[in-house]
């Protein structure tokens, strides 16, 4: 039990504590890194020396040794964290004993140093009672001992939190495990915002990461406020298993097509449908079903190929995969850069007929756009995404429904919070979204909500953003919103009748920044709505221009 006095309270000073906790933080801030290192370091062992007692024994030793620095973070975590705390409740503490301390002083009160008794002065003492005042002092003055005591208990809580934490030759340090992370644990971060993610992920070791990244990679990948590159490593694994279950698929459905076929040319179907009514009609059916199974996947494994080739390119500046995923029309994010650590981070937004397998083309325009913002700002890092993280219409007709900008448009703004929320650089990014065609609308309606985290919106021949004036897009000021529209651009054949989608983004009484595209070709009108990437077109500078915050240079 402590042995802590009111001499020991008065004289407390917090800074050897805060320095103190400053060193076990800095100490579980190099182990956290260390760890990190050697994990993302080793991991890949078991792959390029598979087989053999020696290889089994060094994938052991580096489990073992992995789990143990791992598990060393939260011992010296927990170290700085009673430190500090320690400091902080010692303080307040100090001041309650103080202003007791200095009201016995001057009613003339005796205080013991040691236990905080206090004994009043004898002029105190009425017919063997104490005066009114003396009364009212003392009921003040018998909460000192309280405070000793509550320093005394503060005392051996901080001793035991240390006592349990740090190395001993028994047990070392660390070296108790903790538990894995669970899908269900993984399922509950759903509902949570960007901020709650994160903070819950950083209070994982360094090993609890690793597995979830390995085992719940589907999860791991989607969830904003998790880190990017944390988010890129899930995402390869989903991407490799994506590729093999669809070869597999591919492959399984081209090898019974070919036994049909030959069935059906050998007169052999009665062998294939022994017990239906008509047996050539249930083959053919299969036939037309397989057929439009067939039909999606090779299109999925070209966009699938598009994007593994873009993220192993060395000659090119790093990408991450941010998000993918096969299902339906499929979804990825891809940035070029790293979006937290860049000083400028621009998402593009892709519009109608946007399917996995287009997504080569949407991560060429990132690619060009990064180009264009290292030219235009070469001291400055801009990361460039590819946010196809939404289900885009299929086709012209279905662009004029609100509905798959209403899907997309909590999702982007939840994406966009993310990227504030794993930012690791010196100071906030400046964080642009562009949307191209329909996808202007899907940003439209994340704009609407006040809370949407952009620092300039930029639409490009815009059906409309649903709705009529910049200004109820609450989540931005009127002047940060930017627009533009080709003169021959095929979209400036939608009414302007506030009917679809609302007033163009490009017109002056929007209130938008209008900004200049190249006029394109009058006898090409589809062309020239996507040819705002063409090279020279003067759209690009201003682009670029917009993305890195020299705004008085666009033109």
């Amino acid at each position: 039990m402590s042995g802590l006095t009111l001499r020991d309270v008065l004289d407390f000073r917090p800074d050897p504590w805060h320095e103190s906790a400053q060193v076990w933080g800095r100490l579980a801030q190099g182990i956290d890194d260390a760890a990190e290192q050697l994990i993302r370091g080793s991991r890949d062992l078991v792959h390029v020396w598979p087989d053999g007692r020696a290889s089994a024994a060094a994938v052991g030793k580096g489990e073992t040794l992995r789990a143990e620095v791992s598990n060393a973070y939260n011992p010296a975590r927990r170290v700085a964290d009673a430190l500090e705390q320690h400091a902080y409740a010692m303080v307040g503490l100090r001041r309650q004993a103080e202003e007791i301390v200095a009201a016995a002083r001057v009613a003339g009160y005796q205080v013991d140093m040691v236990t905080g008794a206090t004994a009043p002065p004898p002029s105190a003492d009425m017919a063997g009672g104490l005066d009114r005042s003396s009364r009212a002092t003392e009921s003040v003055l018998r909460y000192l001992p309280t405070v000793v005591e509550y320093a005394r208990a503060q005392d051996d809580a901080t001793a035991n939190a240390i006592a349990v934490n740090v190395p001993s030759p028994r047990v070392g340090f660390g070296s108790g495990q903790l538990g894995g992370v669970s899908r269900g644990v993984l399922e509950a971060q759903a509902g949570r915002s960007p901020a709650e993610v994160h903070a819950w992920w950083e209070s994982l070791t360094p090993l609890q990461q690793e597995q979830a990244l390995r085992e719940f990679p589907d999860l791991v990948g989607w969830m904003d406020g998790i880190p990017i590159s944390d988010r890129d490593v899930a995402n390869r694994t989903v991407l490799e298993r994506e590729r093999g279950l669809l070869q597999r698929q591919l492959s399984e459905i081209e090898a019974r097509e070919e036994f049909l076929w030959k069935a059906l040319q050998q007169g052999q179907v009665l062998d294939v449908y022994p017990e239906a009514e008509d047996p050539r009609a249930a083959l053919e059916d299969e036939l037309r079903r397989l057929a439009s199974e067939r039909a999606e996947l090779p299109g999925k494994l070209r966009g699938i190929d598009a994007i593994t080739t873009r993220l192993q390119d060395p000659d090119l500046p790093a990408a991450y995969l941010v998000g993918f995923s096969s299902d339906g029309d499929g979804r990825a994010i891809v940035s070029v850069g790293n979006p937290d650590t860049a000083d400028n981070v621009l998402t593009y937004v892709p519009g109608t007929g946007e399917q996995l397998s287009s997504a080569g083309g949407g991560i060429d325009r990132v690619d060009e756009m990064a180009q264009d913002a290292a030219d235009f700002a070469p001291d400055k890092r801009t990361s460039v995404v590819y946010w196809y993280g939404y289900d885009a219409p299929d086709s012209i007709p279905d662009a004029g429904r609100d509905s798959y900008a209403e899907g997309g448009g909590p999702v982007l703004g939840t994406f966009q919070t993310g990227l504030r929320a794993t930012y690791d650089g010196e100071g906030p990014s400046r964080n642009t979204v562009l949307g191209h065609s329909y996808g202007s609308t899907v940003i439209g309606h994340a704009a609407k909500d006040g809370s949407f985290n952009a620092d300039a919106l930029v639409f490009v021949g815009s059906p409309g953003v649903d709705v009529n004036h910049a200004s109820e897009l609450t989540g931005v000021r009127p002047d940060q919103v930017w627009a533009t529209t080709a003169e021959h651009d095929i979209i400036r054949r939608i009414p302007d009748w506030d009917v679809v989608h609302g007033n163009d983004p490009s017109h002056r009484d929007f209130g938008a920044r209008v900004f200049a595209s190249d006029p394109g070709d009058p006898d090409d009108e589809a062309a020239t709505h996507s040819a705002y990437w063409d090279a020279h077109n003067i759209a690009r500078e201003n682009i670029a221009l917009i993305a890195t915050g020299q705004l008085s240079k666009v033109q």
